[in-house]
């Protein structure tokens, strides 16, 4: 006998399989699609806020260390401007640098001439430029200060007054055709109508790289104030781009740290143009030119001559650069193969960069500001 089961008991036929599962397709492709999207979405969002934020905070950084560019000794430009720069800490030498910086500022040369603000073209990473700032922190004493002729001697030297000059003082004592000598004021001293101003502690040494103190006597030397060891120090520094994508700072001084520190990431080239006032303009930028032109390169702006010191002193701005590049990379390009610098200057100042091989499925932005330089034009 056969037994028949009952329709209510029947399992799905076939075709009610295959449509079902038809439909499981659709519904699983639809929330994979859905899936992809987000996640897209999400990585684009991400590198775009990533992006934005390392944008304004390596702008930030930028503009607090070059807009007070020369404060502190621009008030003697004749003396200053172009001079080689002799500085010691604990008895050791550290400018002329008794070797090349570290890395990325190898290339930077070792004997440092001051000036407000210098652009090593080409000195950094992937041939990124590298920027020297020097700036001056002083809380009270802004004048170069005339030395007595005739005053100076080991640990000291005398001036009219030292009134605004207290203990800690990193001082620039300087000559035209002797060069300049940082010296720190003995930690005790406290100024006033006292003439002699005395020298002590880690940053004072009579003798720096074979210049003396006793060099800067016969009366045409001066004293600027920097800053002082703790609370304001001065920001003789180095910027440029390293390993990783980093942006890193350089303390000349090694009043911070003695070795070159990341201040932003994600930073893949940094480039730097002069805005220029006309020659006996009226204090406005008129012009911009390229570190590489032959009368705005490192080595002619430092040469100490009356030429280079008219040619720092037409600099009144420099517009910055900067091309940032997310982590984040996405399945497909987002990036075109190369990116434009500067491209309302003109095509002798444009600067194209040519995005490496593989990363363009990585989000670039192009950055650029400009940042006034307040102390330069000053002269005694």
């Amino acid at each position: 006998m056969t037994r028949h089961s009952p329709a209510s008991c029947r399992g799905f036929s076939l075709v009610e399989l295959m449509v079902t599962l038809a439909i499981g397709l659709v519904l699983t492709l639809a929330i994979s699609m859905m899936v992809a999207r987000q996640e897209s979405m999400r990585r684009g969002v991400t590198s775009g806020n990533d992006l934005t934020n390392n944008a304004a905070y390596a702008s930030y950084m930028l503009d607090r260390e070059l807009r007070s560019a020369g404060a502190g000794f621009s008030q003697a430009t004749a003396e200053n401007y172009g001079c080689a720069l002799n500085v010691a800490s604990n008895g050791a030498q550290l400018l002329p640098a008794p070797a090349a910086f570290p890395a990325p500022f190898a290339a930077i040369p070792q004997n440092y001439v001051l000036a407000p603000l210098i652009v090593h073209a080409g000195a950094g990473a992937n041939g990124s430029d590298v920027i020297a700032v020097a700036t001056g922190n002083s809380a009270l004493s802004e004048s170069a200060l005339p030395v007595s002729p005739k005053s100076t001697a080991a640990g000291l030297l005398k001036l009219a007054n030292t009134l605004g000059i207290r203990g800690g003082d990193l001082v620039l004592v300087s000559q035209q055709g002797v060069g300049c000598m940082v010296q720190q004021v003995s930690n005790a001293f406290v100024g006033g109508a006292v003439q002699t101003l005395t020298f002590g502690g880690n940053y004072a040494a009579n003798v720096i790289n074979g210049r003396a103190l006793v060099d800067f006597s016969n009366g045409n030397a001066f004293v600027s104030v920097l800053g002082n060891v703790t609370g304001n120090p001065p920001r003789f520094m180095l910027l440029g781009i390293g390993d990783n994508a980093t942006l890193f700072s350089y303390d000349l001084f090694q009043l911070s740290a003695a070795t070159p520190q990341p201040m932003v990431e994600g930073v893949v080239d940094m480039r730097v143009l002069y805005g220029l006032d006309a020659p006996g303009g009226a204090q406005q930028v008129a012009s911009w030119v390229a570190p590489t032109d032959p009368s705005f390169t490192a080595a002619a702006l430092t040469a100490g001559t009356n030429v280079a010191q008219d040619s720092l002193q037409r600099i009144l701005a420099v517009r910055v650069g900067l091309i940032l590049r997310s982590d984040l990379a996405d399945k497909t390009d987002v990036t075109p193969a190369s990116l434009t610098m500067f491209s309302d200057l003109g095509a002798s100042l444009t600067h194209t960069y040519t995005v490496p091989t593989g990363t363009t499925n990585q989000r670039y932005r192009v950055v650029e500001f400009t940042v006034p330089l307040r102390n330069i034009r000053y002269s005694r």
